[in-house]
């Protein structure tokens, strides 16, 4: 895993720490499986370890605070 991959990986991890999501809301907000996201934050020596795209970052950053809006409305 590349450093910026891990930074990416790192900042999804704040991200989902801060505002308590899971796999699957990540999943649902970046469009991917929760296979996928699993890979993203596995750690860099595992043979299931992905990068993760700087895109699906910015996809989670853009879709995060309509899904946390929602979310609360429930």
């Amino acid at each position: 895993m590349t450093r910026r991959a891990a930074g990416a990986a790192g900042e999804l991890r704040a991200l989902m720490e801060l505002h308590q999501l899971s796999y699957r809301d990540v999943s649902s907000l970046a469009s991917v499986s929760s296979k996928t996201v699993e890979s993203w934050l596995a750690s860099a020596g595992s043979s299931s370890a992905r990068s993760m795209n700087e895109r699906h970052l910015t996809l989670i950053r853009a879709q995060l605070p309509g899904y946390l809006a929602a979310r609360k409305e429930q």
